[in-house]
């Protein structure tokens, strides 16, 4: 009999051939995994991507071009900073929770208000929302159920009170809303809609996409809950009016859906995705805070297992897409699509600059970053991706 051990000559190359036949086919396919598929499901084409980008990770290298201390006025107070931007760099920066916007040109030069306080023609109530788009060659400002249109000098033309709350802006005749209602379950049912309007007609809203029980992560005893940027349910949106699309998505998934203006989809866009564990330790790190106050230590212990997958999207220049991916507890890089939907590169933004709210124009992209005692505007140039961002 012949020992367990011990094999004939045939056997060894038997044995080759079939190790042969495995490597070479775990070969083929790594291959296929690490290229794009496209597939048409349910009509609708599908671009899936790899984990790794086409063309590898990049740092991002970066120059400050620009800064605008909104403080070196007088008359500006604000407690918080957003603000929006031309193509030719006028900038109008406000609170979200105010109702006064301060313009400035493109040389830095203060231009003053664009709107105050108030009731009246082309006023806002503070903490009701407010927000400003640049739509070309007008202005528009958005505050709890109000709209207003300004010149491009800041002159006010005409305003309407609204029947849906604004969310984001889309283009002059329309913007994103989030709304919510009760099921039969009696679950909260969250819906984003686009909504058309005219300063003197009626509004009409487009379901684009529907979820349960996002935007807060629950208290396990059923009341109430809490918001948290890295674990919470949510949608994520941004439109591109130069195609008539809005692209949104669950943060929850690797998973871009690409509508038109009728709410059908047109494209969707994926990419493989492994979804990063929250353990406890990072949590508690993360929200340090709950672990002072013995009431809110529930939320530690109610705190997904997994992070969100997505943080924000954000076009950019010459047709691209940012994906900004959640990379670990509190970091995230920044995957880019081509026009076409393939992920070219995944970007690690540099370390000392605050990009998760970054807006992108031609040559660079502009934050709100502090300095010193002060949160100020700045706009940084991008030198090492000229097929994105070179003129």
């Amino acid at each position: 009999m012949r020992d367990r051990f011990h094999f004939k000559e045939g056997d060894i190359m038997k044995r080759a051939m079939a190790w042969a036949c495995l490597i070479v086919a775990g070969i083929f396919l790594n291959a296929a995994q690490e290229k794009i598929e496209v597939k048409t499901i349910d009509g609708v084409t599908h671009i899936l991507n790899p984990a790794k980008p086409l063309k590898g990770t990049v740092k991002l290298e970066v120059v400050r071009t620009r800064t605008i201390n909104p403080y070196d006025q007088p008359d500006v107070g604000l407690r918080m900073i957003r603000f929006c931007r031309d193509a030719a760099g006028q900038v109008v920066l406000y609170d979200p929770n105010g109702a006064e916007g301060h313009r400035f040109a493109p040389d830095g030069k203060y231009l003053g208000l664009l709107t105050k306080k108030g009731q009246g023609p082309g006023e806002f109530s503070p903490m009701q929302g407010y927000d400003i788009n640049f739509y070309e060659p007008d202005i528009w400002v958005f505050g709890g159920r109000k709209a207003a249109r300004f010149d491009g000098q800041g002159r006010f033309v005409k305003d309407k009170v609204l029947s849906n709350y604004y969310s984001a802006g889309v283009e002059a005749n329309r913007f994103l809303t989030v709304d919510s209602t009760r099921n039969e379950k009696k679950d909260q049912l969250w819906t984003l809609k686009l909504i058309e309007f005219s300063m003197d007609g009626e509004e009409k809203a487009v379901d684009l996409l529907q979820a349960e029980n996002i935007r807060m992560i629950r208290n396990p005893n059923g009341q109430g809950g809490f918001f948290e940027g890295w674990g919470t349910p949510n949608y994520f949106y941004v439109a591109d009016p130069g195609k008539k699309r809005i692209l949104c998505g669950l943060n929850t998934e690797y998973k871009i859906q690409v509508k038109d203006y009728t709410g059908k989809n047109i494209l969707v866009i994926e990419k493989s995705y492994d979804p990063i564990k929250a353990k406890r330790a990072d949590v508690e790190k993360m929200m340090s805070w709950v672990l002072k106050n013995e009431n809110s230590k529930w939320m530690i212990a109610a705190y997904p297992d997994r992070f969100i997958a997505i943080t924000n999207i954000r076009l950019l220049p010459k047709g691209h897409l940012a994906v900004f991916r959640v990379s670990g507890p509190g970091t995230f890089e920044i995957d880019v699509f081509s026009p076409k939907g393939e992920c070219l590169y995944a970007l690690i933004p540099p370390t000392d600059v605050k990009m998760d709210e970054a807006y992108f124009f031609s040559g660079g992209f502009a934050i709100v970053e502090q300095d010193g005692d002060y949160s100020v505007y700045r706009e940084y140039r991008i030198t090492n991706l000229p097929e994105v961002f070179g003129n």
